[in-house]
């Protein structure tokens, strides 16, 4: 009888192993994500343009409304937050309609060439007519413990490819750089760079510089998060308004957007 009993809890766990591994469910929670969604994070980085709502397939999207200009939905930077969205939907930007709930002047439509089970940034960029969106996939793996992985995105229409440049330095005279990602063009993102959350050995300060083809910076220096939030996780960040321009149209980065 015992013999048959070990056999029997052998047998038992035997298939369960099996059956944990037939299949690798979509999760980033201890919850099991829709399989049949894509899921999407919104940046908004185009000039000039007011709060708007957002709508796949003429469903609402975000609670209220997104600042075009520098709105991120969901809002939140510090976690791997994504709206599950129609993989192939019909995206609308519109003003919304003030004292109610509704939408008035649509400033912007477009197809959602998205692919369902996946994570993706949605970028808003350029202005007026102009205005477009595109999509690049989040790439949602973790680096290891001392690590962290960024993308430089750019949102800089009409303007030249850029390059992002890590520097490591202890004084304005002390300083290594490194050219980690070349010639981004526009629509574009680097792709995930995996690089040490730490200056280099010998070194006191750590920061990362956005330049056009020409050498010119964009913005000012991106010095990154604090090693014990950064370590082994996934960011993006972007490249915005005009090369030349001025005013809202003025040339910058942004803060660094978690991704997992």
């Amino acid at each position: 009888m015992k013999i048959n009993n070990k056999i029997g809890w052998f047998v038992l766990f035997a298939v369960l192993a099996i059956i944990s591994c037939t299949k690798n469910d979509l999760r980033l929670t201890q919850f099991d994500l829709p399989e049949d969604k894509a899921y999407v994070r919104f940046v908004f980085l185009s000039p000039n343009t007011p709060a708007v709502v957002i709508k796949v397939n003429d469903v609402k999207v975000n609670g209220s409304t997104t600042s075009g200009s520098a709105g991120l939905f969901p809002s939140i930077t510090t976690a791997a937050d994504y709206s599950a969205t129609v993989p192939n939907g019909n995206l609308k930007l519109s003003l919304v309609n003030s004292g109610t709930a509704n939408d008035s002047v649509v400033l912007l439509t477009n197809t959602l060439n998205l692919t369902a089970s996946k994570f993706f940034t949605v970028t808003l960029a350029d202005t007026g007519i102009d205005r477009t969106v595109f999509a690049l996939e989040d790439e949602v793996s973790f680096a290891d413990s001392g690590f962290f992985r960024i993308r430089m995105i750019n949102a800089m229409p009409k303007s030249p490819a850029v390059n992002l440049i890590r520097i490591d330095s202890t004084s304005a005279l002390v300083v290594v750089r490194d050219t980690i990602a070349r010639n981004i063009a526009y629509k574009a993102g680097s792709g995930f760079i995996t690089t040490s959350v730490s200056p280099a050995a010998g070194y006191t300060t750590l920061r990362f510089r956005v330049v056009n083809a020409n050498g010119l910076q964009i913005g000012g220096s991106i010095t990154p998060l604090a090693v014990a939030t950064a370590s082994k996780r996934s960011f993006s960040f972007f490249a915005r308004g005009f090369a030349t321009g001025t005013g809202a149209l003025l040339p910058g980065i942004t803060t660094f957007v978690y991704n997992k």
